[in-house]
């Protein structure tokens, strides 16, 4: 009575008989008022879950256009290429994925995706591990350039969703056997083989595929072949992109990739060049070529290895520093390089920090980048927030008081990253996650 809730309380206390009457948004007033509250809660959450749902739909569907855009444009030139040499090639397959992507672009609706077994039967993959076999027997793998190219061909027809699935399904048929290292080292097909190399070792399973016949000659190869292409040349690409994507999850290749003196060569051909701006650098060779050096340096030979050769240490560390400080890196090398640091940042090579002035260049980056407008780089808001925390917590920790050794400090650091690494080996084994399968323009033009 004094609060005046006695009518709401013989609301509750009085009891309606069921009914089986649907009620509408109108009858909710005549609806005891605590009711009505809850149900007006109940819809709005309902109506947030819808819009948080349709918006990953959006965020899905954005990327698998914005990767048919690319496909398209590759698909284009390659045509127009075929059309220009006048040619009889047969373009019905270029006209159809042609059509195909066309109309996702031109489409409101998601188009029917086909399942990777629509693309490649089985009697295909059957006839193309037979021919495989024989040519290799033969010394004569160039009347398999066709089939390997019509794979490659039906890998990029599989939308984002069935690439687990197709990747799966050549696993099973074990197309390249132990023939691998003889299709890689002739030129006529190693292009097709590598890119289809590249998207097999996107899962776990391919990297067991394709390291279980020979691996050290396997991998001597693909270093063979990165170290021996033209600088940014599709060869080195795909062959750097096969390298990352195994050295992480293989530390027996990581060690092979060590001793080979990887560490060096990304430093002087691909980090060095760039800074110096000696020659172009492709993106894609930046980025999954510090990606390989972030993952060798932060392995647990990879420490030892440089800590033996603490003068090139010095080299190393002044260089991804140099980076830092220069204009327009871009922030998935920033990442990588800071990852790469944090593995340096230790009493193990505490002359070396003094002698380029670590935690200087690190302070005055935090501040240059903490700084600098996001939106005038036009760069990814979550690598952004990625960078800060890592400046934040692996270069600047709270605990820095003078009770906490410096060294604990580093160290605690460093195994915070590694638990971030593992993290990020989490999401590429996620089935959710979606796979890439590169393809670019000017190499579609060298395929022809």
């Amino acid at each position: 009575d004094y609060h005046q809730m006695t009518d709401t309380l013989s609301a509750f206390c009085q009891e309606q008989p069921s009914s089986r009457k649907k009620w509408k948004e109108e009858d909710i007033s005549s609806m005891p008022k605590l009711y009505a509250a809850m149900h007006g809660v109940q819809t709005y959450a309902k109506r947030e879950e819808l819009k948080d749902k349709q918006l990953k739909m959006l965020d899905k569907n954005y990327s698998v256009v914005l990767h048919a855009g690319k496909q398209l444009i590759a698909m284009g030139i390659d045509l127009l290429k075929k059309a220009e040499s006048h040619t009889k090639h047969n373009t019905h397959s270029y006209k159809e994925q042609l059509n195909r992507y066309y109309q996702l672009f031109m489409s409101d609706s998601r188009l029917e995706e086909k399942e990777a077994q629509d693309l490649v039967s089985e009697e295909q993959l059957l006839a193309l591990k037979s021919k495989i076999a024989q040519s290799s027997k033969n010394k004569d793998t160039a009347q398999l350039a066709e089939p390997l190219k019509k794979l490659r061909a039906a890998a990029l027809s599989v939308t984002p969703k069935h690439r687990r699935k197709f990747i799966e399904t050549i696993i099973n048929h074990d197309i390249f056997s132990s023939n691998l290292n003889s299709l890689l080292k002739n030129h006529k097909v190693q292009l097709y083989v590598m890119a289809l190399v590249c998207y097999l070792v996107s899962v776990p399973k391919g990297v067991a595929t394709v390291l279980k016949h020979s691996q050290q000659s396997t991998i001597n190869t693909f270093i063979e072949i990165t170290t021996g292409s033209p600088t940014g040349s599709a060869h080195q690409r795909f062959a750097l992109g096969i390298l990352q994507k195994v050295s992480l999850r293989s530390e027996a290749v990581s060690n092979q990739l060590i001793d080979s003196g990887m560490i060096q060569w990304i430093c002087q051909n691909l980090l060095q060049v760039h800074l110096l701006k000696k020659d172009y650098v492709h993106p894609y060779c930046l980025d999954f070529g510090s990606a390989i050096l972030a993952n060798l340096v932060n392995s647990t030979y990879g420490v030892v290895y440089l800590e033996c050769r603490q003068a090139e240490v010095e080299g190393i560390m002044q260089l991804l520093l140099d980076l830092l400080r220069a204009e327009n890196t871009e922030s998935t090398l920033i990442i990588h390089i800071l990852v790469t640091l944090t593995a340096l940042a230790n009493d193990r090579f505490g002359a070396q920090m003094e002698l380029t002035n670590f935690s200087d260049t690190i302070s005055e980056f935090v501040e240059m980048y903490s700084t600098h407008s996001s939106e005038q780089d036009n760069e990814d808001p979550e690598n952004r927030r990625t960078i800060l925390d890592m400046c934040a917590h692996l270069f600047h920790p709270r605990e820095t008081n003078s009770v906490l050794d410096t060294s604990e400090v580093m160290e605690f650091n460093a195994r915070k990253h590694q638990e971030e690494i593992k993290e990020l080996e989490k999401r590429f084994d996620d089935e959710n996650e979606l796979i890439i399968f590169e393809c670019f323009p000017d190499e579609s033009i060298n395929l022809s």
